[in-house]
């Protein structure tokens, strides 16, 4: 079973900036002036590292779990459905 949520890290970096990444998503980073904008950013960010690995037809690992320090950050809704397609894909291909 896949989750459509991944944890992320939130930090503040030295000029108060929240930096964000995704553990299970090594290419995925990004930040905000504040935590508001940084889960906007991120969620946009996951969005778009999610588009790409489909693109390329490379694996989409499943989320981790939570840490501690870490944060659920869900995929956004523009390619939720593009990623649940794409799974059962997967799926249908390992199976032969």
């Amino acid at each position: 079973m896949h989750s459509f949520s991944y944890p992320a890290t939130f930090r503040r970096d030295s000029r108060g900036r929240v930096l964000v990444g995704f553990p299970d998503l090594p290419e995925a980073h990004t930040d905000g002036r504040d935590m508001r904008e940084a889960v906007e950013e991120a969620i946009d960010c996951l969005g778009s590292a999610i588009a790409f690995r489909i693109a390329e037809r490379s694996d989409i690992p499943a989320p981790s779990r939570l840490k501690r320090g870490q944060r659920m950050v869900p995929v956004p809704l523009w390619i939720a459905g593009k990623l649940a397609l794409y799974l059962v894909w997967e799926e249908l291909c390992r199976a032969g």
